[in-house]
């Protein structure tokens, strides 16, 4: 098993719990032939079997064990206990490196426990007995080695059948690793074989699927960027119809407010017309029944004036040839007949003045009326104008502060002397603007936001490190003042802890993180973010104060009034008035909002100004009319008391000389002439009257007629002019309803199709292209989508990992066919190698053979034949 010489050899065994081995056991060996002799059963074999066992020997028969591999174990006796491990070293000295191993002195170890649990080590290195075979090959070594002959072995060696001898010789020509390795590489080979059927029936199917997938690709990506632009575009658009919508929602809801106000008002005026329209028609009424029943009596009246009248001109006319004095009663008859018709001609006109002095009463009451009412128009005349003159010089102050507030926002007034320089600086490039003007937030937020930016809404936007550095530098050269920079290409934005996120979520009084309550265009993103995203935005200090201590003081908290409780428990708060360019922003929409309903204030009074006007100018005409007509009555009475006077004083005329023919005559006129006279002219006199109830009666009723047609056209105007704005009300009121279904159809195609605000599109979707050209572009692009058919969106991925699969694969197919060809190689070159060598060997065990042969045998002859 040794050879002398410089070769490699056995230089120690180290044996412990091995078979007989109970104690640590050192057996020293030399470069010589070295002997262990003992009687039987003193453990020679043990040896043998240990150093085989240390090769890698699996057989428990060929160690001539009984069951398990654990039998090698030390089992005790009487007078030692049984070990729970055993171990045996091989020391090899390796000073001419015959052993593959970088190493003068090799050790190989087996170690073996209780539970059968193998371990080799090499040099102390825990390695596989793979390991020790590979080392060991063609060593001559190894556990199926012939350098270890047992008993009986040359027996079995000469018995064997050829095939087994054969081993011996592959072994003795040093062959046999190759044979190892031409068997691995055949396995290999094999290997290779199924992986390449593997991979050639993957390409097969890959290639069915890759052509389609390369279609539905091209299609996707046609249809991703005809969907992108589609978006662009839809979302300005839905943005600014959105917009357009709301605006004319809006001032159409103003409008319909004021329309309706208007309605009730005509209405509500209409309905006391309505009243006095009603009146007006129940009195005419009553006036007509009260004039065909005084007609009716003047009817029966004159037939009655008519018969009295036929009777007075009988007993006239009969009387003449009655009296021998015609002459004389004739004129006494006249006298009386001139009295009585005087007197009927008095009573009338006194009648007519009375009545005429009712008349002048009551226009004289109505004058009264309509000087009131045009007093009371007249003082709300006066307070309209000075209101509006208030409105107005109101309307210019605004304006002026408007114009201010603009300017100073333009020309950043507000903000620090270094911050305005910077910003107001044209040879400064790739400056932006300030923090605060970036921000856009909801008015009930705006407090809270300015709060918690703080004096930062000072600090300047710029491109990068480099544009902040030209800034300092001019700051410094012009000795201007400080600022703070904020450089978009380095400022990261924040995430707010998961966790405390998710605890805040459950506090009531919560409203959300203050980024999440602004909207800022995309590069300002991260910006906003590093300022905001840790800052919590909550309803009240009390709220404030529990949900801070719900998260141990970490996070600021502002509330919506702008109290601050910072990091680590202290709270600031107070009156105190944040000016900076979000609330100036917010003040300047206030005061536009104040100054356009200070306008519409401005055109409602000058709308009511006008009416009232009109209604001061109507009843200033009634009232001339009305004094122009009792100027005329006042003429009329006037006039018929001058009559009266003269009927009267030709009364007494007719009287006195009535008196003068009676005392002539001595009252020749009979009783029954004097009766018919009387009768005669008392129902003359009834007659005249109920001509003159009758004239006044239908004076009167003209008089309601006509006011009652004023009325009458007056409602009728309403009418017209509320009927028209009913119809205005109502196409507005569609138009509002029309406009409210397209808002909510807008802002869902928004949420839907886009998932996204109406607020973040605003301020992110700017519609470039006109309307017309933009709303023909969204049609072209959808039916464009449309004409795609069904598109696969996941098909540009799907197609580039089965290409990368189909590519890798391909190669992994030329891999295979060109490792292949170097394992035939290797095989082929193995083979050459072994038959080489064996044949060389063969020939050489031969010779020796037959050399053996002849010494064993004192002569004779003998051969190997292949």
């Amino acid at each position: 098993m040794f050879e002398d010489g410089d070769k490699m050899y056995l230089k120690k065994i180290i044996a412990h719990g091995f078979k007989s081995f109970a104690d640590n056991t050192v057996i020293d060996l030399g470069s010589n032939i070295a002997g262990i002799v003992g009687p039987n059963g003193s453990g020679k074999s043990n040896i043998v079997d240990a150093i085989r066992w240390v090769l890698g020997e699996q057989s428990v028969k060929s160690l001539r064990g009984d069951g398990a591999m654990t039998d090698v174990i030390f089992s005790g006796s009487k007078s030692r206990k049984e070990l729970n491990t055993a171990s045996v070293t091989l020391v090899f000295d390796n000073t001419d490196h015959y052993l593959p191993i970088d190493f003068d002195e090799v050790s190989i170890k087996r170690r073996l426990y209780k539970d059968g649990t193998n371990e080799f080590f090499i040099n102390n290195e825990k390695v596989r007995l793979k390991d020790v075979s590979d080392l060991l090959i063609d060593s001559g070594v190894a556990k199926e080695s012939f350098n270890i002959i047992g008993q009986g072995k040359i027996e079995e060696i000469i018995s064997n059948k050829a095939q087994d001898r054969r081993v011996i010789f592959e072994e003795a020509a040093g062959v046999l690793k190759y044979k190892k390795r031409k068997d691995e590489a055949l396995r290999k080979l094999d290997r290779t074989h199924d992986n390449m059927n593997r991979v050639s029936d993957i390409i097969k199917e890959l290639e069915i699927q890759i052509e389609p997938l390369k279609e539905q690709k091209h299609k996707a990506l046609e249809y991703l960027s005809l969907t992108d632009e589609l978006k662009d575009v839809e979302i300005a658009l839905i943005t600014s119809d959105i917009t357009n919508i709301n605006n004319n929602y809006q001032a159409n809801k103003e409008k319909i407010e004021a329309l309706s106000d208007e309605i009730t008002s005509i209405t509500t005026n209409n309905s006391g017309i309505e009243v006095k329209i009603e009146k007006y028609k129940t009195d005419i009424t009553k006036l007509e029944d009260e004039i065909k029943e005084k007609q009716a009596l003047l009817l029966d009246k004159t037939s009655e004036v008519e018969k009295v009248n036929s009777q007075k001109e009988i007993i006239l006319e009969r009387k003449k040839y009655e009296l021998d004095d015609n002459k004389l009663h004739n004129n006494l008859i006249d006298l009386k007949e001139q009295q009585l018709k005087l007197q009927n001609d008095i009573n009338a006109l006194e009648l007519e003045i009375n009545t005429k002095q009712d008349n002048v009463n009551e226009v004289n009451e109505k004058i009264n009326n309509l000087e009131n009412e045009l007093n009371s128009l007249k003082k709300d005349a006066q307070s309209l104008d000075e209101t509006l003159s208030s409105k107005i010089r109101f309307s210019e102050s605004l304006n002026t502060k408007i114009n201010i507030l603009k300017e100073n926002i333009d020309n950043n007034d507000n903000l620090p002397y270094a911050v305005k320089n910077v910003l107001n600086n044209p040879k400064l490039h790739g400056i932006h603007t300030s923090l605060g003007s970036i921000v856009n937030v909801e008015e009930k937020y705006s407090k809270a936001i300015s709060q918690a930016l703080g004096a930062n809404t000072n600090n300047v936007i710029v491109d990068n490190e480099k544009v902040a550095k030209e800034a300092i530098n001019y700051l410094k050269t012009n000795n201007i003042g400080r600022v703070t920079f904020l450089p978009i290409n380095i400022i990261k934005g924040k995430n707010m802890d998961t966790e405390v996120l998710n605890t805040l979520k459950k506090q009531k009084g919560f409203i959300d993180m203050a980024d999440n309550l602004v909207t800022v265009e995309p590069i300002y993103k991260d910006i906003i973010s590093s300022y905001l995203s840790n800052i919590v935005i909550v309803d009240n200090l009390d709220y404030a104060n529990i949900i801070h201590k719900a998260i141990n003081y970490r996070y600021r908290i502002v509330t919506l009034d702008g109290e601050v409780l910072n990091v680590g428990g202290s709270i600031t708060g107070g009156n105190v008035k944040i000016r900076n360019v979000i609330t100036d922003r917010y003040e300047l929409d206030n005061m536009i909002q104040t100054k356009d309903k200070c306008e519409k204030d401005i055109n409602e009074l000058e709308n009511l100004i006008n009416e009232n006007s009109d209604r001061i100018k109507n009843l200033e005409d009634k009232l001339y009319l009305e004094n122009k007509n009792i100027m005329f009555i006042n003429d009329f009475i006037s006039n018929k008391y001058k009559n009266k006077v003269e009927l009267e004083n030709n009364l007494v005329n007719v009287n006195y000389a009535i008196n003068g023919t009676d005392s002539i005559i001595k009252n020749t006129v009979s009783e029954e002439e004097e009766k018919i006279l009387n009768e005669y002219y008392k129902v003359s006199k009834e007659k005249e009257e109920l001509l003159m109830l009758i004239n006044n009666l239908t004076s009167k009723k003209t008089a309601l007629t006509n006011e009652l047609n004023d009325y009458e056209y007056t409602v009728k105007k309403d009418n017209s002019i509320y009927t028209q704005k009913a119809e205005e009300l109502h196409k507005l009121e569609i138009e509002v309803n029309r406009a409210d279904v397209k808002l909510d159809n807008l802002l869902n195609t928004l949420s839907e199709n886009y998932a996204m605000t109406y607020e973040y599109a605003k301020a992110n979707y700017k519609l470039e292209l006109e309307e017309n050209i933009a709303r023909n572009k969204v049609n072209v692009l959808k039916r464009k989508i449309k004409e795609l058919g069904p598109v696969n969106t996941l098909a540009p991925e799907e197609y580039d990992r089965v290409a990368e699969r189909y590519e890798f694969l391909i190669h992994q197919q030329e891999d295979l066919t060109n490792a292949e060809n170097t394992l035939l190689e290797i095989i082929q070159e193995m083979d050459n190698i072994m038959e080489k060598e064996f044949a060389k060997t063969f020939k050489l065990i031969n010779d020796n053979f037959t050399k053996t042969f002849k010494e064993l045998f004192k002569g004779g002859t003998a051969s190997l034949k292949l």
